[in-house]
């Protein structure tokens, strides 16, 4: 990471792997999330709106049964052509919010940290039950698959996300991503 950056999320982040539509005026964009906060939400795609484009992003949040809807911004370009493990893609900064879709993302974000929470806890077992494992891995699906080091390891780089929030460091309130 460059030396001078400085970190300007004021929410942290969270896996997240459903389809997003994207549109402006001009287009429209359908792909994977990569992840997304209180804040914003990070769209894999070769072919990102302009920097800076107002658009409309829309989406179904797990559990749900109708899409959410937010007015946002392209805050940023991700495109790396050196290194293929780099995510390319837009970052994209809800700036317009209906009051009850932030309250079902914020109730989606506060499910998905205690899971996050409740597995971490017992995966620092020496040797964790199965049972309790699979029990927490239907929440979160995405991690299934993943061998025990594996997800001891992104269970746990999750959870240190929420330490830093604890500190100050990354918090929870606001409306920037």
């Amino acid at each position: 990471m460059e030396k001078n950056f400085i970190e300007k999320r004021r929410f942290y982040r969270l896996p997240f792997s459903e389809s997003l539509l994207v549109t402006d005026n001009q287009s429209a964009v359908v792909g994977g999330a990569l992840n997304i906060s209180r804040g914003g939400v990070f769209l894999k795609t070769l072919n990102p709106l302009p920097l800076d484009s107002i658009g409309h992003v829309s989406f179904v949040l797990p559990g749900q049964e109708k899409s959410i809807c937010f007015k946002a911004k392209v805050a940023h370009l991700v495109f790396d052509r050196q290194r293929a493990e780099v995510d390319c893609g837009m970052g994209l900064q809800f700036v317009e919010i209906e009051e009850r879709h932030q309250r079902i993302l914020d109730e989606y974000i506060d499910k998905e940290k205690q899971a996050y929470e409740a597995l971490d806890k017992v995966l620092r077992a020496r040797r964790p039950v199965v049972s309790d494992i699979e029990k927490h891995l239907q929440q979160l699906t995405h991690l299934r698959g993943l061998d025990l080091s594996e997800l001891r390891y992104r269970v746990a780089r999750i959870c240190t996300i929420f330490e830093t929030t604890a500190l100050g460091e990354v918090g929870s309130m606001g409306r920037n991503s």
